[in-house]
């Protein structure tokens, strides 16, 4: 196949399938990282100045203000473009892998449109797994080019690229360990000279110096946060077996989402994916059998030297962060599979080449296959981009596949309430305080429901829960000020205002003292500095 036509092939397949992504709007965590943060909106002329954790995704966020302000096409845009050029790259990485053409124009289009990648490329936020992608398969490409033709500028930008990638997201610090089983790999390569695929003491320097560049730009970038999650994190399930239990059906989980991506979520927390509590969980115990199998598989065909191998171990290696060796909150997500989908590529990459080394003469049946499967999933990808609109549609998307997740319907709540929709919000937010009766968010957001329709008595009944749970909470002790004078009752809101005003910081004391001379005035007596 003539290169330019494999490439502008794969260009117009991202294209085609993420072009109606472009229109969606700002979704999820957008507000917090895009919208609400003011290191976004800073020049460009700043430099660093307002970066913070993952800042290459600030910077990159801040860029595309610089051009178009807070235009969400701008962002969504940016996002397709970053993934067609890590497509291009990981086309780059099969061929330079020695797939065949067909093979790696086959695996990157199973990178580009499989619908998982949606959760990164069609949500503006997502911007952090597709730019550590694109520097990740960078770095890969740069490697194997060095390894062929040594030269200091392929160093150098192997190590740049690594950064990056790092400083985009953290879960790129296995690149190093990528490299080096690509080197492990190649020595069983059929037919491959012995020097070509030898781990030489070179280059095992050059990967031990790059973990070193990568631990220190880790601890440099996310020390703080690292450390954190590190001390303040519990296993999942109570225990370190409950934990492993966990993190087994949790990659079994991810094995499904490759191969069968019909049920899609934006959100696995609480109780979407309800966690094991025991090593002899069955679902455990079924999970780890499923995956001695697939490591059955990943080792025999490594021993054989192709891609398969290559990829199932690639794909295991770049979860690894994202496998709760420490745990953090998030327990699985879709677009944690970014980076690992790049080994994806290589198993479909080593499946399409086995396929045409098994039927030489039916190319074009092995052809035909490729494109049913990359064309239901790139139509499952067009589907899946429609949830990604707005607030009212991905969460109404993910409570219908995730009925149980108590964040899901708490945000499909907060986004029913935004279009005043009020019914609608409290259904949510009742199914949310059901699922975590505990969850003060919930019934803080009832409790603003409530006194919006003029439910006193429920507003208030709700918003003494929530200062009872949290008494330092100077917001709630203004909305029960509030509460209060609307039931009439001036000398209670007094109270609560006056306690708001004790625990809220200056600059935020604005709606207390207003409301506490309101309820001054109905009280009929001067107001006084509290």
């Amino acid at each position: 196949m003539i290169p330019w036509l494999g490439r502008g092939l794969l260009i117009a397949a991202v294209a085609a399938t993420f072009a109606n992504a472009v229109g969606n709007g700002f979704v999820y965590d957008d507000q917090l990282l895009i919208v609400d943060d003011p290191a976004v909106r800073m020049p460009l002329s700043s430099g660093f100045a307002g970066l913070h954790y993952r800042p290459l995704r600030t910077l990159s966020y801040r860029l595309d203000h610089a051009v178009a302000g807070m235009d969400p096409r701008a962002f969504h845009l940016s996002n397709i473009l970053y993934h067609g050029a890590t497509t291009l790259l990981v086309h780059a990485a099969l061929g330079a892998l020695d797939a065949s053409p067909a093979a790696a124009l086959a695996g990157a289009l199973v990178f580009a449109v499989h619908p998982v990648q949606a959760d990164a490329v069609s949500y503006a936020a997502g911007r952090r797994d597709v730019l550590c992608g694109l520097f990740y398969a960078l770095g890969v490409v740069a490697y194997l080019r060095w390894r062929r033709r040594p030269h200091p500028a392929l160093l150098a930008l192997v190590a740049a690229a690594y950064v990056l990638a790092i400083l985009a997201k953290e879960m790129a610090i296995t690149l190093p360990l990528v490299c080096l089983l690509i080197d492990r790999w190649e020595r069983r390569r059929p037919g491959l000279a012995p020097a070509a695929g030898a781990l030489t003491a070179r280059r095992l320097a050059y990967l031990a110096a790059l973990a070193v560049a990568g631990a220190l730009a880790l601890g440099f970038a996310y020390g703080g946060h690292v450390l954190h999650i590190a001390t303040a994190r519990p296993w999942h399930g109570g225990s370190f077996a409950a934990n492993a239990a966990t993190v087994g059906r949790v990659w079994v989980k991810y094995a499904e989402l490759v191969v069968w991506p019909t049920r899609l979520s934006a959100d696995y927390s609480y109780d979407a994916f309800p966690v094991s509590t025991t090593l002899f969980d069955p679902l455990a115990l079924a999970s780890f059998v499923v995956l001695a199998g697939l490591a059955a598989a990943a080792v025999w065909r490594w021993r054989r030297g192709d891609l398969i191998g290559l990829g199932l171990t690639w794909a295991a290696v770049a979860l690894l962060p994202v496998s709760h060796l420490v745990p953090f909150r998030e327990l699985l997500a879709e677009h944690y599979l970014y980076v690992p989908m790049m080994g994806i590529a290589l198993v479909a990459a080593g499946v399409v080449d086995g396929a045409l080394a098994r039927w030489p003469g039916r190319r074009t049946i092995v052809a035909a296959g490729v494109l049913v499967v990359v064309g239901a999933l790139a139509a499952r990808t067009v589907v899946r981009n429609r949830d990604w609109r707005d607030r009212v549609t991905l969460w109404s998307a993910t409570v219908a596949v995730v009925p149980r997740c108590a964040r899901a319907q708490y945000n499909l709540g907060q986004a029913y309430f935004e279009r005043n929709r009020f019914a609608d919000a409290e259904q949510a937010w009742l199914e949310a305080a059901a699922l975590e009766p505990g969850d003060i968010e919930t019934v803080r957001s009832l409790a603003k429901l409530y006194y919006r329709i003029g439910k006193y008595d429920l507003a208030a009944a709700k918003i003494a829960a929530v200062i009872a749970a949290k008494s330092g909470d100077g917001e709630a002790w203004t909305l029960a000020g509030y509460i209060a004078l609307d039931r009439g009752m001036p000398e209670q809101a007094r109270e609560y205002f006056d306690g708001a005003l004790e625990r809220l910081p200056a600059a935020r004391t604005a709606p207390a003292q207003a409301g506490r001379e309101r309820a001054q005035r109905a009280a009929g007596g001067a107001a006084r500095t509290p």
